[in-house]
């Protein structure tokens, strides 16, 4: 029954909706913060202007200067005073910008022009940080080439320095690591020389940076005319190219340590937990005055009852009404209310409440993963880990089968990430194991020691690749597909669906496998929460 203050409060609520709606409809447009920000442009070109003009007659002041007479030679040869005339036609090209596809954006005043009103503001700024930076270069260029006339003993000093600790860093890195690393995998000879290529390239550079640097001292000291701005130039690249090795080198030094670890990640269990959220709401009916109390229930139930219980059709799940005799309870689920096992007035206020309405409030989805994880030949088993659902979802074919595999002699860029039999990732790899004939002449890969867990992972009996399988594999699917095998009969041999999976004890005591996850890979109700409306059902209370 819907008592007078319930209108009264449903027509408010009404009333409130309208004027928020007028209100809305009235304030739509572009964020004030992005509009004050389009609209600042205008000063912000005229601020960059004023300071292009101040750094064009600071550089007219030092073309006065007795100083300026030694280094006029560099400032015609790089055409220093056309760096201001690129300011100026950066500032028109900004100006322009803002008259013709800004400011209209602003006038238009619309929310949906918002990321092009943005990039446009992106744009100008970029192209007023240019202009500010071609009118710092003639003075900042006369500084630095003045710097090395006056220092330049130092500068020759510390730039022999630095190309020595470049040669140095390389070759220690060539002769160590590097050389190592292909006499280990003399396979990967050509793709480690690439790897390398950049530090082999500095220290190249390094080298004819020197040679610059020495020659342009060596006539400084002779007091002959030397080209202080490549001296400058060549400098400041071997600092520069020394920073730059160092990051080389460290990168390279991981890299080249990747090729001795190996690991893979074996899908070993998946589970789904699915939880509701359960309000209720109670009241009391006799009353004039409106005086709710509500309560919550958490619960864990199955997929069945989750999908079922977050039906987009479905509003009060439950009722206590009052009577003559006393409040009676019902419900509108069946026997999922059974498996809630909500006593229906726990928590109940007392205060004369004889009336109640319970509703889906939330509802939440976790996904779980079980691996065994093999790391350089040891194994270890992980507990329940928390995955995201997408991921979840997208490895439901994979129980039992590598989802991640690096072998070694591979870098981590080049990881398996494409699901395989376990250990077919190693195969054909000599640190491994090797290949060997059967009685019939079949090659098959026989394991080295600790890696035989590969053949026993679905029995106590050996399961051996066979070349022809492997190469298949290596040829037509490695890094690029999932791999399942077949059998004789065309079905498949791995993941969750495979024979190995079905046939093996060690899967069939899984919690995937006791839930019916190998009956078929159906995809989880995840995503069913989503048409939960929120609030509880709208014919309740007073």
């Amino acid at each position: 029954m819907i008592r007078k203050h319930l209108l009264i409060s449903v027509i408010a609520g009404l009333t409130f909706t309208v004027m928020v709606m007028m209100l809305a409809g009235c304030g739509e447009g572009l964020p004030k913060t992005l509009k004050n920000e389009a609209k600042a442009i205008p000063d912000t070109i005229k601020t960059v202007k004023s300071q292009v003009n101040k750094n064009k007659g600071k550089y007219q002041t030092l073309t006065d200067s007795p100083e300026f007479k030694a280094i006029n030679p560099f400032a015609l040869k790089e055409n220093w005073p056309q760096k201001f005339q690129l300011a100026h036609d950066a500032l028109k090209r900004a100006k322009d910008l803002y008259d013709k596809d800004l400011s209209p954006l602003i006038s238009q005043n619309k929310p949906e022009l918002v990321p092009q009103v943005k990039q446009q503001i992106t744009r100008i700024k970029k192209i007023l940080q240019d202009a500010e930076a071609f009118s710092l270069y003639p003075i900042s260029r006369f500084s630095k080439i003045r710097k090395t006339i006056e220092n330049a003993a130092d500068l020759h000093a510390r730039a022999k320095q630095e190309a020595d600790h470049i040669r140095r860093m390389a070759t220690q890195f060539k002769t160590g690591s590097m050389e190592k690393a292909m006499a280990d995998f003399p396979d990967l000879t050509e793709k480690i020389k690439a790897r390398v290529a950049p530090l082999t390239k500095l220290e190249r550079q390094s080298r004819e940076n020197l040679s610059v640097v020495e020659a342009e001292y060596s006539r400084h000291t002779a007091g002959s005319s030397a080209d202080y701005a490549a001296f400058t130039d060549s400098a400041q690249a071997l600092t520069s190219g020394l920073e730059q090795a160092g990051i080389l080198e460290k990168t390279l030094t991981g890299d080249m340590a990747q090729l001795y670890s190996s690991y893979t990640k074996i899908l070993k269990d998946m589970k789904e937990e699915y939880f509701v959220t359960i309000k209720r709401e109670s009241w009391n009916e006799n009353s004039d005055y409106y005086d709710p109390r509500f309560a919550t229930f958490s619960r864990e139930v199955s997929p069945e009852a989750y999908e079922a219980l977050t039906a987009e059709n479905l509003d009060t799940i439950a009722t206590i009404s009052a009577g003559f005799t006393g409040s009676k309870f019902s419900s509108t689920v069946g026997g999922l209310w059974k498996e809630l096992a909500i006593k229906p007035t726990d928590q109940w206020p007392g205060r004369g409440h004889n009336a109640a309405s319970f509703w889906v409030e939330d509802s939440r989805e976790a996904y779980f993963h079980k691996y065994i994880l093999e790391e350089n030949g040891d194994t270890r088993e992980t507990d329940w880990e928390q995955v995201d659902a997408d991921f979840y979802d997208a490895n439901l074919e994979y129980l039992g089968m590598a989802i991640l595999a690096k072998p070694y002699g591979v870098f981590e860029q080049d990881r398996l990430i494409q699901a395989t039999p376990p250990g077919m990732a190693y195969v054909g790899n000599s640190k491994y194991g090797e290949w060997q004939k059967d009685n019939t002449g079949n090659q098959f890969w026989s394991w080295y020691g600790k890696y035989a867990l590969f053949s026993m992972l679905f029995n106590s009996r050996p399961s051996y690749f066979g070349y022809n399988s492997w190469n298949g594999w290596n040829n037509n699917y490695r890094n690029r597909q999932p791999y399942f095998g077949q059998t004789q009969n065309g079905a498949r041999k791995y993941g969750t669906s495979g024979t190995y999976v079905k046939q093996s004890p060690k899967f069939q005591s899984t919690n995937f496998a006791k839930s019916g996850g190998l009956k078929s890979q159906t995809a989880s109700v995840r995503g069913a929460g989503a048409n939960l409306r929120g609030g509880g059902p709208k014919s309740k209370g007073k």
